[in-house]
């Protein structure tokens, strides 16, 4: 109820999105194209359609078919704020889904078959101005494409969209006093400040708008704060993109010296200054323009340099590192602010002793920026396991390690993409954030038959929550000792994301036999892996109280509980009829109270799996996951009962490992 989204004069404020996007072209680095025409009022940023942008007729072009075509997407409260609820058309619809197919990691996801609403122009606070970054949308498939009414809704499920609302730079880059009035304790350090030496300290009285919210002006301060360090440090090193020898059309390689001069007497420094740009030239100063970032290059071009009405349209970023290397490398260098994750000192009972000082170290170091210390944005499955960031990603410095390092004014263009397969732990090539990232399969390598848990420089899993022994599944993706923190990629890959085929329609993979990103991938029947198992970071289930259970919401309404989507009848409804099967999920039966078959006899159906039902299972699969079923100790940590199950008269407790031994004494 902390009611953080108003303005002085008591109106609520969600965000200045559209007065900077539309004034300012703030968001032209995202595109190859001048979106200003685009963009319309209380629309969300317009996504061009990679499957339009790079497959023609089935087949892949590379570099493009040239055809950018690209949605807005609406709140259903833009018919009349405030007051209505009126549905939204979802307007994209994907087939296959591209993935950067001119780069030497690139794929298409084939078969993915999704609607896409990207773009939602969604705030972290609703109408009277509270803070929700886990607010609920209801999505509604109707049988015409028309708003859903009592005739034509198919299916409903109410779903999280997460707003990363908490990245921020004022814990550290905002003058003391400024900081305590506006949020009561002191920031974390003054080093920064310090550092700007005797250039000006912008404060919340320098906001021209003296009526927004606190946070929103102490921000706009740090903002400032943060263009004139970065001046001040680098600005004699400043290039620009020169084009005079470039045929027309085609980006600009070539850079020449551009420097920036701010001093004491001229605080806001010469025109090629950040500062100059922000507060004399009005002209937006967006990170991405100069360090590339892959989840911004909404188009999967890649690094870009040459002037507006280029396909740069503006960018200049082939004379610089990412904007992942500058601020992970950058900032991992301070591990007195941003302290080291330590690595899980494990109980034989699974419990992580120093869990305490690992969460301590994660409030002061990945959630400094990454939402973040109030909203949680880590707080799934994982979380619910002790994993933290690092388990997966490693540290800040290893992930800052990229496929940038080496690029600068002197050697543009220097972006390492050949050196080999980042997946392969003894190659040299460094990772691409946002493309090359751990998996699924990182840490659940296999099965209870055949898994990494004894290959050697990995750090396995002992017990889950429920203190029941693991020793299957890892508890961190990546070997120890390995000094790039490479994703594990495993042979079994039952519960790993599917590798990345050899061709697409007769197009080579460049990316073939890496594993896909979870975030693209499909799974039994060709569903997304995030429909049965929730969104990155948020994985069913997720024990968070308050307005972080909303992630569980959807799972609830789905099967009845919390957790993975297992329940057979979610997709194939109570007439399900296929008992004896292992072809769900992973290799997975039907679970559940009693699981019955209707076999169409006189006599009704009969009782499966509990009753002798099993039989003609090939069981060979079995131990798979239930383990060697002997001396009534088997079950496994893949095998457990995800709710309270009722199974040949007896109660199984959630939690409970489910072997042949329950039954069979």
């Amino acid at each position: 109820d902390v009611f953080e989204g108003l303005m002085a004069n008591g109106d609520t404020y969600k965000t200045n999105f559209w007065s900077a996007a539309i004034a300012s072209g703030v968001y032209n680095a995202f595109y190859p194209f001048d979106i200003d025409a685009l963009m319309t009022d209380d629309l969300g940023l317009p996504v061009p359609n990679l499957e339009t942008l790079y497959i023609s007729n089935g087949t892949v072009v590379p570099g493009g078919t040239g055809i950018i075509a690209a949605v807005q997407h609406a709140m259903p409260g833009i018919t009349l704020p405030y007051v209505a609820n009126e549905p939204q058309l979802v307007q994209e619809h994907y087939l296959d889904k591209p993935f950067f197919v001119d780069f030497p990691f690139g794929y298409v996801a084939a078969d993915v078959n999704w609607y896409e609403g990207a773009g939602i122009p969604f705030a972290a606070f609703d109408d009277n101005g509270r803070e929700n970054a886990y607010p609920l949308v209801r999505v509604q498939v109707t049988t015409d494409g028309s708003a859903p009414n009592a005739t034509n809704v198919v299916a409903t499920v109410d779903t999280v969209l997460p707003i990363s609302g908490e990245a921020s730079c004022t814990n550290c880059h905002t003058e003391t006093d400024d900081y305590i009035s506006v949020e009561g304790i002191p920031p974390r350090t003054q080093d920064p400040i310090t550092a700007l030496g005797n250039l000006p300290v912008a404060t919340t009285l320098d906001d021209p708008d003296s009526n927004l919210p606190p946070r929103v002006s102490l921000e706009y301060a740090a903002d400032i704060n943060v263009l004139r360090l970065h001046d001040l440090k680098h600005g004699a090193r400043y290039v620009s993109t020169d084009c005079d020898n470039v045929p027309a059309g085609e980006n600009c390689l070539i850079t020449a010296g551009d420097p920036c001069a701010i001093s004491a007497a001229d605080p806001n420094g010469s025109p090629s200054c950040l500062t100059n740009k922000a507060l004399e030239q009005n002209q937006p100063v967006v990170c991405q323009v100069c360090h590339y970032t892959p989840a911004l290059d909404l188009a999967h071009v890649g690094p870009q340099a040459g002037a507006p009405g280029t396909p740069a349209n503006g960018r200049n970023q082939i004379a610089h590192e990412s904007n992942s290397r500058v601020m992970h490398n950058f900032h991992g260098q301070f591990s007195n602010l941003f302290t080291p994750i330590p690595s899980p000192a494990q109980n034989p009972d699974g419990t992580v002793q120093n869990q305490g000082a690992r969460l301590a170290a994660l409030e002061d170091n990945c959630y400094q920026c990454h939402p973040g210390t109030n909203v949680q944005c880590l707080r799934g499955a994982m979380f619910d396991g002790d994993m933290l960031c690092s388990d997966c990603h490693g540290d800040m410095q290893q992930v800052g390690a990229d496929f940038s390092e080496g690029v600068s004014p002197e050697t543009p263009g220097a972006f390492n993409l050949t050196t080999g397969n980042f997946y392969d732990p003894n190659s040299g090539q460094p990772r691409v954030p946002w493309a090359n990232e751990p998996g699924c399969g990182s840490c659940h390598t296999g099965d209870f038959n055949t898994n990494l848990a004894n290959a050697g420089n990995v750090r396995v899993n002992l017990a889950d929550a429920n203190g029941n022994a693991d020793g299957i599944r890892l508890r961190q993706a990546w070997r120890n000792g390995d000094g790039k923190a490479t994703p594990i990629v495993p042979t079994n890959k039952r519960f790993a994301e599917p590798a990345v085929p050899d061709t697409f329609n007769g197009f080579a993979n460049p990316g073939a036999g890496n594993p896909q990103l979870y975030r693209v991938s499909t799974g039994h029947g060709g569903v997304m892996c995030e429909g049965c198992h929730g969104a990155t970071h948020a994985e069913f289930d997720s024990d968070a109280p308050g307005p972080l259970g909303n992630d569980d919401v959807a799972a609830e309404q789905l099967q009845g509980h919390p957790g993975t989507i297992i329940e057979c009848q979610t997709c194939h409804g109570t007439t399900f009829n296929n008992a004896n099967t292992i072809n769900g999920p992973h290799g997975m039966h039907p679970v559940g109270n009693d699981t019955t078959v209707n076999t169409g006899s006189a006599a009704g159906p009969r009782i499966s799996f509990v009753d002798g039902g099993h039989e003609n299972v090939n069981r060979s699969g079995c131990s798979d996951c239930h383990g060697p079923g002997r001396n009534g100790n088997d079950g496994t940590v893949l095998s457990i009962a995800k709710k309270d199950r009722r199974l040949n008269g007896q109660t199984i407790p959630a939690g409970t490992p489910v072997g042949c031994g329950i039954c069979h004494d």
